[in-house]
């Protein structure tokens, strides 16, 4: 697949709508577009994934009873900490059906090269469902728990509570943290990744960066994976996958419309800090550049993305004569207009098509594309249908 390049800038991203995040998207895409027709933007945030993220700070009731399950087991022995823990069982109080508790070893972190364990335990109160029935495609919710033995007893500590679905994937962090332990959250429906990074000290789990945190730089992808390139003598970087969502371009997040990122994330001692971003290039990151420059008047960003003389209709296309081309006839490009990219109907030629909704009346967009792999925007017309009911 063919990307091309963004160097980050230092910037704290807050989490924040999607709607307000725009004028912050336009900016970065004026600084990127003005530096070469080929510059890649940062696209807005996602919108919230549709599940809280895990809690890391509210208290936690389950971790009492579990270091009091344990405080017996004086031995190093797996098989006698499940016993202990009870992992297998149906526990009481637990709803008909839930999946079981687990424990899986997962390490070794600490200094002394013994493995920790992992424990995932199902969040009483929803998985016995209370009062309130749960909703028919609820899933479990989990607490995470690191068993560490000290030489003498085991240990646990909370990792993350109400998790819904998780990756575990041990990493160097690079001294003087050593091995660390990273839990990967997904959240949602396509899920979207959040990491959160562990260390292991004195035989307990410490949160040293968690990716949905409100100064973290983290940009998370649709439909988004999470995998870690391990080091020997340095860090292992971050690397993030999926679709963009563009914001002001919409598309479905369960759906194929959109271009791919590639984000690397290097690990600074504290944090995982974006250095790099590459976009796939294809006709929707066309539309999503065409439309972006316009919003901010670029006019000289918008005519690299078009073949001029095809465009214009003309042999002897001018960027004054783009200009006033834009200005007559595509206005709403130059207003702060929110455009759809739908997904298209199976076997439809107008794979491209975008949309922009208004009250009283729907546009709907169709462009042509160069077929030399560059993608630019060799003509582009546009139909006025009745909105959708």
């Amino acid at each position: 697949m063919n990307f091309g390049r963004d160097r980050h800038h230092a910037m704290v991203v807050q989490r924040v709508p999607i709607i307000g995040f725009w004028g912050v998207a336009l900016l970065a895409c004026l600084l990127m577009l003005a530096a070469s027709v080929c510059a890649q933007e940062e696209p807005p945030e996602p919108p919230p994934a549709e599940t809280h993220g895990a809690q890391t700070t509210l208290p936690d009731a389950l971790l009492p009873q579990i270091t009091a399950a344990i405080q017996g087991v004086a031995t190093p022995n797996a098989t006698a900490l499940s016993k202990a823990l009870h992992i297998g069982e149906r526990l009481e109080g637990s709803a008909p059906g839930a999946p079981p508790n687990t424990l899986e070893p997962i390490g070794p972190l600490g200094q002394d090269h013994v493995a920790e364990m992992l424990l995932k335990w199902a969040i009483p109160d929803v998985a016995a469902g209370g009062d309130v029935a749960p909703a028919p495609d609820s899933r479990p919710l989990w607490g995470l728990y690191l068993l560490s033995w000290d030489g003498a007893r085991w240990k646990a500590s909370r990792l993350l509570t109400g998790v819904e679905d998780f990756i575990p994937i041990t990493i160097n962090l690079g001294p003087p943290v050593g091995r660390g332990l990273a839990i990967v959250i997904l959240e949602g429906d396509p899920p979207i990744a959040y990491p959160a990074i562990f260390q292991v000290k004195d035989h307990a789990a410490t949160l040293l960066w968690e990716a949905q945190a409100d100064d973290s730089r983290y940009q998370p992808l649709l439909q988004g994976r999470v995998s870690f390139t391990d080091h020997a003598r340095a860090p292992a970087e971050l690397i993030v996958t999926g679709r963009a969502d563009p914001g002001f371009l919409q598309v479905d997040r369960r759906g194929r419309r959109g271009f791919q990122g590639r984000a690397v994330y290097h690990w600074s001692g504290t944090a995982f800090i974006p250095v790099k971003t590459e976009y796939s290039v294809n006709q929707d990151y066309t539309i999503y550049r065409f439309i972006s420059a316009l919003h901010l008047h670029d006019y000289a960003s918008a005519y690299g993305l078009v073949d001029a003389a095809r465009f214009l209709k003309t042999d002897s296309p001018t960027l004054d004569a783009f200009r006033r081309s834009i200005q007559d006839n595509w206005p709403e490009f130059l207003q702060d207009e929110v455009f759809a990219a739908p997904e298209p109907p199976v076997g439809s030629p107008d794979e491209h098509f975008f949309v922009l909704s208004k009250p009283d009346k729907r546009y709907v967009y169709h462009p042509v594309f160069s077929t030399d792999g560059k993608f630019l925007l060799t003509g582009l017309t546009r139909t006025r249908e009745a909105p959708e009911p």
